[in-house]
Parts: structure tokens; sequence; C-alpha cells
């Protein structure tokens, strides 16, 4: 589903808000007002803070829930394969050690405590398989952004389940915290990372820039907001 042209330009004047906001939190003005629009609780309504609690995110095909012990094999076929990881930063905290249940345990542990990273399984309704991983990271609560990421293991390529991931976190987001921005990154070899924003209606922000993806060098991205 492409944007209308209404709902493009409320996309991009709720972008210009942010980086006006970024602007004033850097330069210590902290008595800027959030942007409304999408994000807008209903009257009465109190939104919760992210990472307030490991949600439970069901969609038509897959659900975003915890990652449990049982998902270890299929984890690790995730973390073992070459083509997954190749459009992947180096820093992914299910890379960093050698015990995959250790992994697992820490997730919802100092992880989930430090408001660091929120990271769900991909899971087949039909089956309860891991597909892959959604995550949430870099909060900036001030300004009320995250950004999201998610990665497929191979099998499950071609699906439109990384779509479907990305539509699930925004409603999430959007309908249930407090979250007002989000944002995303993807190498600009990734296209097809790329086609699965647009179809959940991120628009692209910025073209080959530089990030800190873990390399001895800086990854060049796209950069997207929704």
């Amino acid at each position: 589903m492409s944007l209308t042209d209404t709902q493009l330009q409320d996309r991009r004047r709720r972008y210009a808000l942010y980086e006006d906001r970024k602007k004033s939190e850097r330069v210590g003005d902290h008595g800027c007002t959030a942007p409304t629009g999408a994000s807008d609780a209903a009257p009465g309504i109190a939104k919760k803070k992210l990472f307030s609690e490991v949600p439970s995110i069901r969609g038509t095909r897959i659900t975003l829930d915890r990652v449990v012990d049982g998902d270890a094999r299929d984890l690790l076929d995730l973390i073992g394969n070459p083509l997954v990881q190749r459009y992947e930063p180096a820093y992914l905290f299910e890379k960093q050690r050698s015990d995959i249940h250790e992994t697992i345990r820490l997730l919802y542990g100092d992880l989930f405590a430090s408001r660091e990273s929120l990271i769900l399984a991909i899971r087949l309704n039909r089956t309860g398989e891991l597909a892959g991983l959604a995550e949430f990271y870099g909060l900036r609560d001030r300004l009320h952004k995250i950004s999201i990421g998610y990665r497929l293991r191979e099998r499950f390529w071609g699906r439109g389940l990384a779509t479907e991931a990305a539509r699930l976190m925004v409603g999430y987001l959007y309908g249930e915290t407090d979250i007002e921005t989000i944002t995303a990154s993807t190498m600009i070899e990734n296209v097809a990372s790329a086609r699965v924003l647009q179809k959940a209606d991120f628009i692209r922000t910025a073209r080959g820039v530089g990030e800190d993806w873990g390399f001895a060098e800086p990854t060049i991205v796209d950069k997207w907001f929704c």
C-alpha cells in the first residue's frame, strides 16, 4: 500500500518536527512540545512506556513474542547463516556469546532492564516455529523515539513476513506506547529490506550516510522514518 499525497506530506511534516526537537535537545531546550497525529492517545487513555512489558503482538500469520529456550536451534540457524548476517551490524546481541541458552536467558535480563534493546521472536502462528527476530533499540526517551530492526531465517525469505513484522511493530508502538517517532536504517545494498520499510509506510529521509555498525569503517546506509 502506497502513501497518499496527504499522508506523505504529514509524514514529512512530522519528520521535520522531530528534527527540530532533536536540535532543541542538543542545545538544552527541553520545553518543546511533541508532535501530534497518528501517535496521539485517545482521550482518557494513558499510553504505556516502551520496556514496561515484554509484549505479545499477534498478526495474521505471525506473532511477536518472547524468545524461549526451545527456539535455540532455530536461533543458531539465524546467527550462523552468512547470507542472513551480511546486511546486519557486527554487534547484534544474539551474536555476542557462544552459549545460545545464556543468550536467550539474558534477552529479558540486563538487556531489557537497561532499556538498551527489546528483542522478540517472529513466530509462525500455524506452527510456533521461530522465523526470525524483531528488535526495538536506540530508545531516546525524552524524544519518545525508537528504532526498529528485523532479521529472518533464510528459509522464510520472500513470504512477506518481514513486512508483516514491521507493520506489527509500528502498530504496537503507535497504538499502545508513548512512542512518537520510529526510525530505521538499511545498508544501501539491502534493497529487500528497503522494500519492507516502504511497504510498511516508512519514508526515506537520507541516502548513503555513514553509521557505526561495529565495523572498522562506517557502514553506508539509508535512513527511514515512520
